[in-house]
Formats: C-alpha cells, structure tokens, sequence
C-alpha cells in the first residue's frame, strides 16, 4: 500500500506549557473542608474504630514507600516489574546508549550491570548510572527555570525528573486508594468473609498484596501465573476450584 512507517520526532516529546493549575483540585463530594477522595476516604475510615489502625498502617506503609522510592528511585523500583523510570532517564539523558542496547524489557535493565552494544563488541556499564533523587531532581528543575529565558524549551533531564517525581507519588496514592477501599468494602460489610477481586496492573497488585501480607500479616494461600512470559508464550490460566465456588476460599 501508500502507508509508511516513521519514528516520532523527538520535538514532540518537548512540554510546551509546564505549568500545573495549582490554585484548582478536584475533592470529594460533600466535604467540608473540602477534600480530596483518598483523603475523604482516610478520614471516614479513621472514625470507624474497626478500621481506623487498617487506614492508619496503610497511610504510614504509604510514606515509607514514597520515601524510600524518592530517595533512589532505581533501586527502590519493583525488580520484577519496574523499570519504567530508568529506562525513561536513559532515554532523556543517556540517549546514544539508550539508542545502542536491548531495551525490550524495561526489568533487566535494573538488575544488569553491563549492557552489549547492538552494534559493536561494546559494553556499557549501566549499573553505574543512577537517577537521582526527588530533591536532587527538584533543585534541578528549579534551577533550571530559574537561569534559562522564558522562551527556552524545557531540557529532555529536567522533563524526565519531573515525570519520575511525579510518578512516584501518583503510583503510591493508586495503591494507598486501593487498599483503603478495600477496607472500606470489608468494614461496611454485614458479612464475616467477604471476597473482593482486584483488577488491576502487575505492580499495583504486588503492591496491595504486599501490604496486607507483610505488613497486615495476611497468609497467601496460592499464586497462580508467573511475572515473568516469554514474548510467544500462551498467558491463559487454569483457574483453581476455590475462585468458580467462592465458598472453597474459606474451607481450612
């Protein structure tokens, strides 16, 4: 046919207007001070007495998490689904080695220390490159806006730690969200068991699981898959008796 194939421009990727409407927020229905949803959710979990130490664990477990990620968000990243964020600052500030690798699986990239060149006998030692931290990356970017003139486009590195920043508060708030609806579904129960089926991406779901079982100390009574498919391999799953008959989950 006429269709071609062709490479994005790399100016497409530049922000044009990097500016957040901070004076404006969406909040919860009904609120009054007015509040965002996961902080109204907190809030009504805190007067019931049955979830207040779920919500409160959770909201500190939360912290932690974006502590640790802020601190050194290659190392803290998911080694079994991570990734993202390193390849992202390859990409923006090590392009000719992000451009002469293999970089179809985003996970190896954190756990390597040395990646071959796609195009000579080269090695690179990409153990070696961090990305630094949030409060690093902001310095950046406010010295960044600070000296550049107004009609300067924003840097590829300034772009990329504000994504990464950004990111890491954003995933954390998706989990923290997640787990106090799932308590809030369990305490409003009238029901002693209760089955709730998250749907939702690998890492969110590590995430929420490795909340309630490290630190709520639930017990895992089974996995079923893998983290880690071959590009060609069948993904269907053979689905245990106890998740068709729900009342199986409870038997001892």
């Amino acid at each position: 046919g006429d269709d071609s194939y062709r490479h994005r421009d790399d100016g497409e990727h530049y922000i044009t207007y990097p500016f957040f409407p901070f004076l404006f927020y969406l909040f919860a229905k009904n609120t009054s001070p007015p509040r965002t949803w996961s902080s109204s959710l907190f809030n009504k979990l805190c007067d019931d007495d049955n979830a207040k130490d779920t919500a409160v664990a959770a909201r500190d477990w939360t912290l932690q998490k974006i502590r640790c990620s802020s601190l050194n968000p290659k190392d803290a990243d998911d080694p079994e689904c991570g990734g993202e964020w390193f390849e992202a600052y390859l990409y923006a500030v090590h392009r000719d080695i992000y451009d002469d690798i293999d970089i179809s699986d985003a996970t190896a990239l954190l756990k390597k220390n040395k990646m071959k060149s796609l195009n000579s006998n080269r090695k690179y030692n990409i153990g070696r490159i961090r990305i630094p931290s949030c409060q690093e990356g902001f310095e950046e970017i406010l010295q960044a806006f600070s000296t550049g003139p107004s009609n300067e486009k924003i840097t590829d590195r300034s772009e990329v730690l504000a994504k990464i920043l950004i990111d890491i508060y954003m995933s954390c708030l998706v989990d923290f969200s997640t787990i106090l609806k799932v308590v809030d579904i369990a305490s409003s129960s009238s029901k002693s068991k209760v089955v709730i089926v998250l749907y939702m991406g690998t890492a969110h779901t590590r995430a929420v699981s490795d909340f309630f079982l490290n630190r709520m100390s639930f017990r895992r009574k089974a996995f079923i898959g893998k983290f880690d498919w071959d590009d060609d391999e069948c993904r269907s799953l053979r689905l245990p008796g106890a998740l068709w008959n729900f009342n199986d989950l409870f038997q001892k």
